[in-house]
This record gives structure tokens, C-alpha cells and sequence, in this order.
């Protein structure tokens, strides 16, 4: 029953009825549908939302809305007797439940949402002289609270190797929800992987009769790290099932991963960093960390670009390891070209074949910093398209991207293409350059005639304190003079090009007598046409 008028009965005595109104409410609670769950059943709810809600406002949390549709009429005197406001609950924008409420009311929908009258504006608070009536209420809408089960499971570390032996595993189940988790199982899953003997669990199913909300449960295991001929991953995973307060089933999964590396194992190792000048060892150390043997193992490596190798070691090795057995094999490289930033040297292979199938394995990359001084050198010409006789700038620049302080000489003194002819400056400079410093000559050059240019590349020659010794040669770079031959007619840089005349067109021959003809009939027509007029 839905309370939309407070009616005051006056007695013949003169007494006022005044509690009709409560009494109104109370079968109006009653008239309520039957609530499946009571207040003592639903212990738990979610943080609500809660505002302060003038005649017609509405306030929404999740599906459900409600409305304060209706509060007390005042009497001439601008006064009320009892406060009160009328509630609408909307559920997915379907009105679900009606009620007139006192401060603190509250009932329950369905089992799912609390509703509860904070506060009324009191009637002490109408002041009908001076005020316009607008009566309020605050309430607030709580869900009801659910469990939420959190699973980690961490393993003491994600890469493990076969000599590692075992893997310590724990897994925790913690209710982040704002309702317990009652009627707990938990089943974990370990795949291929098995127990350890001092495992401390063995079992893979657990029950417990409640996780309270903010509380956890925790298990630890022992495993086997297992030998296997692959980098493999393997996954743990945990299924926590339970029921709430409205005995409704929830299911919650989590996993954890964990990679266990080939029980072949390649390490390879040198020295972090070294001058141009000096040698370094290469160690390669390969091992069966498994638990049987392998045969016919195949090991490979190789320098990449920036080093040779000194003796005459061919890089490839065939052995066979048993458990527990390991190789060891070195050999020395020469670096050919400095790096401040380092070099990554190649990866080592080891292959075999165990029952048809062949496996691989690789070694880490090791960096090694080579310590020199390095050279860049370029040659420019400006501008790179001009006229015949126009002056261009020739300059050549040597700079030390290395990390060790050099004297640099550069020579530019190569023949000049025919019909390029030097004007002025020095080809030649020496000085000793620090890291990013640089040093550059330039000098003034011509072309006499029309064509394409290539000039000649530059070389520049250094040394540093520790005795390395090296050159390097610049790019060469090309200009224009004047228009030159199209394609295909390019003489050699700097010949001069001397371009065919041009033939005169023919005369189109024309056969004797058409021509006559043909005026004769033009004067013909002509006349026609002027008699035609007159």
C-alpha cells in the first residue's frame, strides 16, 4: 500500500488520532512481496550510494534506481505531523517495489539491494511564513556483498635450469569481495610437472569451510624440475569454487607460468673490453645438466664482422656428454674495428638428434667494448650542379667517433677528371683529434666544360698512443657542369661533349601536276560562289 495523503481524524472529544499515519505504514510493510531472504540471513553489503533526494529526484547504484516519489502534505498552518517519504525501486528502468518509509526504514529486494531512510527533513524545519515547502530525504542504495577470489601463484623464480633441482611453488586464494566464500574446494592443476619428495603438500585438493572477506588461504609445494631436451613452458593453475549467503555458486580460476631451459646449457664467455691493439679469449663451456646421456652433439660458432680469428680453429666441435658432463673450448680474436658502444658477439649453437627428432640449443651473447680511435671521412662538393668555369668548394672532413685520441693525416691529392682544373687551396692536413673532435681541409676546383663529374676518394691515414694503426677512405662525390648529354650519350667524367648537328628537315616530295590542279579548282570554286551571291 502506497501512504500518498496524512489525514488527521478529529474525535468528537477534540483528541487527534495521530498515529493513524504509523499504523497506515505498518500495513503498508506487510503489503510489501514476500522477501525471500531476512535482514539476519544478508550480513554483508557492498559500499552504497547515498544522497540527499528533494520530491521527483532519483539516485542509481548498478541496475537499480530508486525515487522519492511523494512526502507529507502540509496543513493550513504549513505544518506536518509525521515525516515520512514515499520510495520507488526501479530495477533495469522497471518500477520493482513501492514503500513509505520513517528515518532509518529500510527493507531488502529480492536479496540483491538494501534501501535505507538516512535522514528527513524534520517539521521543526518549516518555517511556512518565510519558506517555500521543500521536503527531503537521504537515503542510501547498498548491493548486496559478493565474494571475490583472488589466485597468485609464484614460483621462487621464472627460468629454471635442470642443476636447480626443484621448484618451490605458492599459491594463495585471497577473498577480495565484500562477502565470505563459504563451502570452499580448491583443485590445482600441475600439468606434466610432479612433486618433489620433501614437498610439503602432495595433494592437489583442498577444501575449507569459509574464506572470509580480506582473508586468504595459502599452500606450498615442492616440484621436480624434469630434463628436458627443449626450452619448455609449463602453466599451474587453481580452480577455487564456494557459495555465498544466498547458497548461489561461484567459480574463480587463476595460473602461474614457469619455463624450464634445455638440460643442454651453453655458456659463453670473454673479456667486457679491450684495445685494437690486444687479443681475447673466447670460452665456450657446454654441459648435460639432465639426467642421461646425449650422443653426437654438434657445437658451432662463429665471429660476425669485426673480428678474426687467430690460429686455425675450425669452430665446430662433435662430442657426446653424459650426465653431469661438461666441455670446455676456447680461442682468441683480434677486434678489425674499434666501439666505444660494444659488440655483441654471435650466439654459439649446439645440435643433436635423439629418437629422429633433432634438438637445438644456444648460448647467451656476450658484449665486448673495443677500445681505439675510429675515423669517419667525408668528401662534399658545392654547389653540385653550376655552369662551365663557376667556382665549387671541395671539402673533406676527418672525425674521430672512436674513443682514443688520434693523429689523423689526410690526403686528397688524387689526379682531377679531365677538364677539372684546381684553383686554389690546400689536399693535404694533419692533427692530432680528440673523441668527437675533427679536422677538414677545403680547396677550389672548376670544370671547363659541360658533363657529369665523379672526383676522386680522399684517404685519411691515423695512429693512437696504444699503436693501432689504420686508414680509411671517403666516398666520392659527384657534380654537374652546365647541360650536360642526355642518358646514354654520357662521355667519361670530364670529356668534353661535342653535340651532332641537328638535321634540316626534307621536303616532302610532291608528285608533278597535282598542284596546278588543285589551284585551277580553288579559282573555280571561287568564282562559283561569287556569282551565286549576285
Amino acid at each position: 500500500m502506497i501512504v500518498n495523503e496524512v489525514f488527521i481524524i478529529t474525535l468528537k472529544n477534540g483528541f487527534q488520532v495521530k498515529y493513524l499515519l504509523i499504523f497506515a505504514l505498518l500495513v503498508s510493510f506487510f503489503c510489501l512481496p514476500v522477501q525471500a531472504w531476512e535482514d539476519v540471513d544478508l550480513q554483508h553489503w557492498a559500499s552504497g550510494k547515498s544522497g540527499k533526494l528533494y520530491w521527483g529526484d532519483t539516485l542509481e547504484n548498478g541496475v537499480y534506481k530508486v525515487e522519492a516519489y511523494d512526502f507529507p502534505r502540509t496543513d493550513r498552518k504549513g505544518q506536518i505531523n509525521t515525516p515520512y517519504v514515499g520510495i520507488n525501486l526501479y530495477k533495469d528502468g522497471e518500477l520493482v517495489a513501492s514503500d513509505s518509509m520513517l528515518i532509518w526504514d529500510s527493507f531488502i529486494y529480492e536479496g540483491e539491494v538494501r534501501v535505507t531512510v538516512i535522514n528527513i527533513m524534520s517539521a521543526s524545519d518549516i518555517h511556512w511564513q518565510d519558506d517555500t515547502y521543500k521536503p527531503w530525504a537521504e537515503v542510501s542504495v547498498e548491493l548486496r556483498g559478493l565474494p571475490d577470489v583472488d589466485i597468485s601463484i609464484g614460483t621462487d623464480r621464472d627460468i629454471y635450469k635442470v642443476i636447480d633441482k626443484k621448484i618451490s611453488v605458492t599459491l594463495t586464494a585471497k577473498n577480495s569481495g565484500t562477502a565470505p566464500l563459504e563451502e570452499v574446494n580448491m583443485n590445482v592443476d600441475f600439468g606434466e610437472l610432479e612433486f618433489d619428495p620433501t614437498s610439503p603438500n602432495k595433494k592437489t585438493y583442498f577444501t575449507y569451510p569459509e574464506i572470509h572477506h580480506a582473508a586468504s588461504v595459502t599452500e606450498t609445494f615442492i616440484l621436480k624440475v624434469p630434463s628436458d631436451m627443449k626450452d619448455t613452458d609449463y602453466e599451474i593453475t587453481a580452480n577455487v569454487t564456494g557459495i555465498d549467503e544466498k547458497d548461489e555458486t561461484h567459480n574463480f580460476t587463476g595460473s602461474g607460468d614457469l619455463t624450464v631451459k634445455n638440460m643442454i646449457s651453453i655458456i659463453k664467455n670473454t673479456r667486457e673490453d679491450i684495445f685494437m691493439t690486444d687479443t681475447a679469449f673466447v670460452q665456450l663451456i657446454i654441459s648435460n645438466d639432465g639426467a642421461y646421456a646425449v650422443k653426437s652433439i654438434e657445437l658451432e660458432d662463429s665471429l660476425g664482422d669485426y673480428f678474426e680469428l687467430i690460429g686455425s680453429s675450425s669452430l665446430i666441435w662433435n662430442f657426446d656428454l653424459g650426465p653431469g658432463q661438461f666441455k670446455d673450448y676456447k680461442y682468441t680474436i683480434k677486434p678489425v674495428k674499434p666501439n666505444k658502444n660494444g659488440y655483441s658477439l654471435p650466439e654459439a649453437q649446439a645440435s643433436w638428434v635423439v629418437n629422429g627428432i633433432e634438438y637445438n640449443q644456444t648460448s647467451d651473447s656476450p658484449k665486448i667494448i673495443v677500445h681505439g680511435s675510429k675515423i669517419l671521412l667525408e668528401k662534399t662538393v658545392s654547389p653540385t650542379k653550376a655552369n662551365p668555369n663557376t667556382n665549387l668548394t671541395v671539402t673533406v672532413t676527418a672525425t674521430n667517433v672512436g674513443d682514443v685520441k688520434a693523429s689523423v693525416e689526410i690526403f686528397d691529392q688524387s689526379p682531377l677528371p679531365d677538364n677539372v682544373i684546381l684553383l686554389h687551396g690546400e689536399m693535404y692536413t694533419k692533427k692530432v683529434i680528440d673523441e668527437e673532435d675533427s679536422v677538414s681541409l677545403s680547396y677550389i676546383i672548376k670544370a671547363e666544360t659541360d658533363g657529369f663529374y665523379e672526383l676522386p676518394k680522399a684517404t685519411a691515414k691515423f695512429f693512437d698512443l696504444q699503436l693501432y694503426r689504420s686508414e680509411e677512405l671517403s666516398n666520392s662525390p659527384v657534380f654537374t657542369s652546365g647541360n650536360p648529354p642526355p642518358a646514354g650519350q654520357t662521355p667519361r667524367p670530364g670529356e668534353t661533349y661535342t653535340p651532332k648537328p641537328t638535321p634540316l628537315p626534307r621536303a616532302t616530295p610532291e608528285e608533278p601536276g597535282f598542284g596546278i590542279l588543285a589551284a585551277i579548282m580553288s579559282i573555280c570554286l571561287a568564282v562559283f560562289i561569287s556569282m551565286h551571291r549576285h
